[in-house]
C-alpha cells in the first residue's frame, strides 16, 4: 500500500505564480488591442479571469480524485470516444478565422484539440500499465494505441493544427521511451514522425512558406518573415531589465497576437533578458517537480500518468518559447498558463491537478 502524503506545495505554488504572471501580461499586451477591437481594455483580462477561476476549479475536482480512477477501462474508452466526437463536432462547425478548430457553446468557443493533449496521455498511460501488469507483447499495446493516436492526429491535421500533433506526438514518444520501447519500435515511431512532418510541410505551401522562412526570415521582413521578426525586436529590445509592465511597443499593432501565440516575447520586451530567463526556470523547476512526482509514484500507471503531463506541459511551453525566438518554424501554440485561451488553461490546470495528485503518493 502507498502512502497518502500531502501534494507536491512548490509544484501547486509554481503553477499560482504562473498563473497570476499570465493574468498580469494577457492585461499588458492585449489592452490596447482589446480597446481599438473590443471596445473596452480589459475584454482579454476580464475573460481570462473567468477561464482562471474555471480552471482552478478543475484542478481542484482533479486533485480531490484518487489518480487510479483514470486507469478504469470503462472511463479510458468513454473520454476516448468522447474525444473523437468533439474532434468531428469541430470540423463540423464553421470555420473561424479559416480552420475548424473550435466548437460554439452559446457564447463560448471550445477547442477539442486541446482537451485530445490530456485524453492522449492518459490512454498512453492506461496501455503500457496494462502492458507491464499483463506482460502483454509490445504489438498489443502499439496496435490500439497507434490506431487511437492516428485517428486523432489526423482529425486534429485536418482543422488544420500541425503545432498539437507535434505535442502530442512528443508526449507519447516520451511515455513510450520511459516504458522501454524496443529501440527498432522508438526508431518506426520516430521515423514515420519525422517523415509524416516532412510530407505534411512539402504537401502545404503555407507550412512550405513558413518553412522557409525560418530558414531566411530576412529575405520578405514585411509579409511572411514580418511575425518572425517582430517578435525578434520584441525580445531584443527588452535588453537586461525589460521595459516593465505596460512598457512595451511591439504590442502597439506591431507584433500580431502578442496575448496568445507571442506573449513570451511580450515578456522578453517587458521583463528583459532576467524576466525571460525566470519563466523559462519556473518551467523547468514545474518540470523536476513532476518528474519527482513520477519517480515517487508507487504504481506505473501514476509514472507514466505523471510523465504525460509533464512532457506535455514541459514540451509544449519550450516549443512556444522556441517559436518566439525564431529557434523553429513560426506556429501558434500558446504558452502553457500564461497566454490566452480558456480551453488551453483549463485543460492544463486540469492535467496539473492529475499531477498534484500523483503527488501525493508515495
Amino acid at each position: 500500500m502507498s502512502r497518502l502524503l500531502r501534494f507536491d506545495r512548490q509544484l501547486f505554488g509554481l503553477t499560482l505564480g504562473l498563473l497570476a504572471l499570465g493574468l498580469i501580461m494577457i492585461y499588458s499586451a492585449s489592452a490596447v488591442i482589446a480597446l481599438n477591437s473590443k471596445g473596452s481594455p480589459n475584454y482579454f483580462f476580464t475573460h481570462q479571469a473567468v477561464w482562471t477561476v474555471i480552471g482552478l476549479a478543475a484542478l481542484f475536482v482533479a486533485l480531490k480524485i484518487p489518480y487510479q480512477t483514470w486507469k478504469d477501462r470503462r472511463i479510458i474508452l468513454l473520454l476516448a470516444a468522447g474525444e473523437l466526437v468533439l474532434l468531428v463536432l469541430a470540423l463540423a462547425s464553421p470555420a473561424i478565422n479559416g480552420s475548424h478548430r473550435w466548437i460554439r457553446v452559446w457564447k463560448m468557443t471550445l477547442q477539442p484539440s486541446e482537451s485530445a493533449k490530456l485524453v492522449v496521455v492518459l490512454f498512453t498511460a492506461y496501455l503500457l500499465d496494462k502492458r507491464v501488469r499483463e506482460g502483454k507483447e509490445w504489438i498489443q499495446t502499439m496496435l490500439p494505441l497507434a490506431a487511437f493516436v492516428g485517428l486523432v492526429s489526423v482529425l486534429i491535421l485536418i482543422q488544420p493544427d500541425l503545432g498539437t500533433v507535434v505535442v502530442l506526438c512528443a508526449a507519447v514518444g516520451t511515455l513510450l521511451f520511459i516504458g522501454d520501447l524496443p529501440w527498432k519500435w522508438m526508431a518506426l515511431f520516430a521515423g514515420t514522425g519525422l517523415m509524416g512532418v516532412a510530407v505534411l510541410i512539402l504537401s502545404s505551401p503555407y507550412r512550405m512558406q513558413r518553412m522557409l522562412t525560418f530558414l531566411n526570415p530576412g529575405a520578405d521582413p514585411r509579409n511572411a518573415g514580418f511575425q518572425a521578426r517582430q517578435s525578434l525586436i520584441a525580445v531584443g529590445s527588452g535588453g537586461i531589465v525589460g521595459k516593465w509592465f505596460g512598457g512595451g511597443s511591439q504590442k502597439l499593432m506591431f507584433l500580431p497576437e502578442p496575448h496568445t501565440d507571442f506573449i513570451y516575447a511580450m515578456i522578453g520586451e517587458e521583463l528583459g533578458l532576467i524576466g525571460a530567463l525566470a519563466v523559462l526556470a519556473l518551467f523547468l523547476y514545474l518540470g523536476y517537480r513532476g518528474f519527482k512526482a513520477a519517480r515517487a509514484a508507487p504504481d506505473h500507471f501514476g509514472a507514466f500518468l505523471a510523465m504525460g503531463i509533464v512532457a506535455w506541459v514541459l514540451g509544449q511551453a519550450l516549443i512556444h518559447i522556441m517559436v518566439t525566438l525564431t529557434l523553429l518554424p513560426t506556429k501558434g501554440l500558446p504558452l502553457p498558463l500564461l497566454s490566452y485561451g480558456g480551453s488551453n488553461l483549463v485543460v492544463t490546470l486540469a492535467g496539473l491537478g492529475i499531477l498534484l495528485n500523483v503527488s501525493q503518493h508515495e
